[in-house]
């Protein structure tokens, strides 16, 4: 078996490749692309089993990981950034994360794991991480706009105020030029989340109906399908 250790950068990675005693078998650069992880794969098939970790840099590391571990040749280990540098500098007494500390820690089996959550769970969160934040944007963007009626004085003649009737009143108002011209594209932009939300949300509720933990959850008082989107992801 091998050990590989991968650095990972947004146009290109550096992969060191060692063997059982730490002997070093090759270094290899590739790019960061589809093209560049498959040529690299195929490098690897030659050299038969692997252990291979690299580390957990914003999401630079899921498209070579998910190539990678679909290999069952492949043990990949995503990295915990700052425990396996701790490890590093205690034990090898360096805590630069190049490729060659990553294959000399993996071969020692010093490397600080990161839980990887599947592909199904990652595209779930996705789901509800993206629905999450067009929410917030909503809320920052009725914000600004009863801060714009503030300034100007205008008391609100609906209680839903974004809805149909209170929408229309926000069209119909008097405002300086600039302030209208900001006030219908705040308008817009809602519109354009709203929908956004409405797309996500339906996507969310056809995931759910294919999860037979959603439907267990659901029997608890309070959570609906969307609650328990959340607490299985």
């Amino acid at each position: 078996m091998i050990n590989v250790g991968i650095d990972v950068h947004k146009r290109r990675c550096q992969a060191c490749l060692k063997d059982e005693k730490g002997h070093l078998i090759g270094e290899v650069s590739f790019p960061r692309d589809e093209e560049g992880i498959r040529s690299f794969h195929r490098l690897l098939q030659n050299h038969g089993e692997a252990r291979i970790v690299l580390e957990s840099t914003g999401n630079l590391w899921v498209p070579i990981y998910d190539h990678l571990a679909d290999d069952p040749a492949n043990r990949v280990i995503l990295a915990n950034p700052r425990k396996t540098r701790i490890i590093a500098e205690a034990k090898i007494k360096n805590d630069r994360m190049d490729a060659r500390v990553l294959a000399d820690l993996v071969r020692a089996d010093l490397v600080a794991e990161s839980y990887v959550p599947s592909k199904e769970i990652r595209e779930q969160r996705a789901l509800l991480r993206q629905r999450r934040s067009f929410v917030e944007d909503t809320v920052a963007i009725k914000n600004r706009i009863h801060s714009l009626l503030d300034r100007h004085n205008l008391q609100p003649q609906y209680s839903d105020l974004f809805g149909k009737h209170g929408r229309e009143w926000l069209c119909s108002i008097e405002l300086p030029s600039t302030e209208k011209t900001i006030l219908s594209v705040e308008l817009k932009q809602l519109e354009s989340l709203e929908a956004g939300i409405r797309t996500l949300t339906e996507e969310i509720a056809v995931e759910a109906a294919e999860e037979p933990r959603v439907k267990l959850l659901m029997g608890f008082t309070g959570i609906d399908y969307y609650s328990a989107m959340l607490l299985l992801a």
